[in-house]
């Protein structure tokens, strides 16, 4: 069941069939504005449904959103009830913008632009999760969906989510890579979330809570450019950094591209591609920068620190040994809010929230740079002064336990690591031993080291 506050975002900006009726459901852009309106009065959308719209909406003016269109979009209480039954029985659900699982990147970069609901399905904890978008060509060749699906595969070991938009071509490769991996995987879909909902191609994805599907629109409709192009936005807000793999020089990749560097929302690698009339290359041009490495070496973790220092765009992306993947994933810097009733309230309380710091993250990635993700992995432990089981590790600096398991055999092994018994636990064998043995801050108690917090 829906609350109450929920119920009334539904009726004013959202579809509940493929025909259109008299009234068109609010854009994001006149739900910002109208919620905005909302709290100024101290009153909240359930009020809409619990009181008298008409006393509710006493001085509320606007051109574009006259009283009679709010009052039509309010009268599909029925309309909204069938839906509701028809969506949950395959599984989506509705996050607002007041529900603890929304992304707070989208309202840290789109404000009162941020979708105001997001239908889904599968595990929408995983919004709230560090991710590399990948996006790219419906129309791409064998060699460009390869590189996708190497890259997300890539992404997955590194221990950050793959972001992409789910349509055939380079997005699906992306992502299947990610899945293949076990990773976590976020799809943003323009169209046909509920088809998507059931097709086999993403079931083990849901139902080992690895992936979620999103989408901002009617979760029936069918493909439609617009929702196509403005769906991109919402991969690059929800990245931390992204690759294109393939574009033309003009429709959806390349639009969303070109709004994500006017934007400065995430940086912009772009697979080498040395012809000029490429779309590859027109985006270099344009300020994104080339990725040179094979996908299968990429170091994902510098994609967001470097290209956030003005770099060079021949500049290539520190590379770190195969075997010492990083999959140290930072705790989000904003942590989740309880599930409010007023939806509105948030709105000014979004002012200056940020779900990262960046640029603070890169300074540091600079300042000890000659060091492996495995070496700072030693030194974080030799800044323990007790021992700890391999789950705290993995609890408390948000290291895959798949990799912490790694580096811990490995120091065990280079005798670094002591292995305690009854119970299992791990003590560093080089406490004291990084103490001011360089001019550089080596502590790795403090925060940002190698652009990661991982206390």
């Amino acid at each position: 069941m829906i609350n109450t506050n929920t119920q009334s975002i539904l009726l004013l900006t959202s579809y509940f069939s493929k025909s259109v009726g008299n009234a068109k459901p609010l854009s994001p852009t006149e739900w910002g504005r109208f919620a905005q309106w909302l709290n100024a009065q101290g009153k909240t959308p359930a009020d809409l449904v619990t009181a008298e719209p008409h006393a509710v909406l006493e001085g509320w003016h606007d051109e574009k959103i006259p009283l009679l269109r709010i009052e039509q979009l309010l009268e599909r209480g029925h309309a909204l009830a069938l839906a509701l039954e028809k969506w949950s029985r395959a599984g989506l659900w509705v996050l607002t913008r007041s529900d603890a699982d929304y992304p707070k990147a989208l309202k840290h970069h789109l404000r009162n632009s941020a979708p105001p609901i997001l239908f889904g399905c599968g595990n929408p904890r995983l919004l709230n999760q560090r991710g590399i978008g990948v996006v790219g060509a419906r129309k791409a060749d064998n060699a460009d969906l390869a590189y996708a699906t190497s890259l997300g595969k890539r992404i997955a070991m590194a221990g950050m989510t793959v972001v992409s938009g789910g349509a055939r071509g380079v997005d699906e490769a992306a992502m299947q890579g990610g899945l293949n991996e076990e990773g976590t995987v976020i799809g943003i879909m323009a169209d046909s979330l509920l088809s998507a909902a059931l097709a086999s191609k993403w079931r083990n994805g849901l139902m080992n809570n690895n992936l979620v599907l999103v989408s901002p629109f009617f979760p029936e409709a069918g493909f439609n450019a617009g929702n196509a192009m403005a769906r991109n936005k919402y991969i690059y807000c929800l990245s931390q950094a992204a690759v294109v793999v393939r574009s033309e020089t003009k429709g959806g990749t390349w639009n969303g591209a070109i709004e994500n560097l006017k934007k400065a929302w995430v940086p912009l690698w772009v697979k080498r591609d040395t012809k000029p009339e490429s779309g590859n290359y027109a985006l270099v041009v344009q300020g994104a920068q080339w990725l040179e490495s094979a996908a299968e070496h990429v170091d994902v973790h510098t994609l967001s620190a470097q290209a956030k220092l003005g770099a060079d765009p021949e500049m290539v992306p520190e590379l770190a040994p195969t075997d010492q993947d990083a999959s140290i994933s930072e705790e989000e810097s904003v942590r989740s809010d309880p599930p409010r009733e007023e939806a509105t309230h948030e709105l000014s309380q979004d002012n200056g929230r940020s779900s990262q710091n960046v640029n603070s993250a890169s300074t540091h990635a600079i300042a000890i740079g000659d060091l492996s993700f495995y070496q700072f992995f030693l030194r974080k432990m030799a800044f323990r002064d007790s021992p700890a089981t391999a789950e705290e590790l993995s609890e408390q600096w948000g290291i895959s336990k798949k990799q912490l398991t790694e580096w811990l055999k490995q120091s065990v092994d280079e005798r670094h690591v002591q292995k305690l018994k009854n119970p299992v636990r791990f003590q560093s064998l080089d406490v004291g031993k990084f103490e001011g043995s360089t001019g550089k801050n080596l502590d790795p108690s403090s925060d940002g080291q190698m652009g990661f917090k991982l206390d």
